[in-house]
């Protein structure tokens, strides 16, 4: 698999904007107290403050995950959550990057397969119903000494 630089591009573009949003979020909460005799807008501020803070820690998630190349749709949820307008652009560029490099990513049947080398996926006899679309199963004895 030919590796580029633009999962990593995403993935630090969107750490970036996570931390921005987050950096947000605490500003917003030094705010709390001056809402705080006020019921509608510690509401208001309230509800910045988690929009913030949640998006801000899904797109570092997806940072992460695009910088290991790993579960691509995480990847691209981190980066659509960096969209928030503190780092926009920077969130577009890694939604983008993420977008472009979708084969670079693991899927969930390499790691498997990576994960146990001799298993051979068989499938269900036609008489039976199951269901699974397919069963891992270990090589027999025989076959493992040939």
């Amino acid at each position: 698999m030919l590796t580029t630089w633009k999962p990593t591009a995403a993935g630090v573009l969107a750490i970036a904007a996570g931390v921005l949003n987050i950096l947000v979020a605490l500003a917003v909460s030094l705010f709390m107290p001056v809402a705080a005799p006020f019921y509608t807008a510690l509401t208001a501020v309230a509800v910045v403050l988690v929009l913030f803070l949640g998006t801000g820690i899904m797109a570092i998630i997806g940072g992460v995950m695009s910088l290991q190349r790993r579960r691509w749709g995480l990847a691209l949820a981190g980066a659509i959550c960096a969209m928030l307008p503190p780092g926009m652009l920077l969130g577009i560029a890694s939604t983008v990057f993420v977008a472009l490099a979708r084969d670079e990513f693991e899927s969930g049947a390499g790691v498997t397969a990576a994960r146990y080398p001799d298993a051979e996926v068989v499938s269900e006899p036609p008489g039976r119903c199951g269901t699974e679309s397919g069963r891992l199963q270990q090589p027999s004895e025989g076959e493992r000494n040939a």
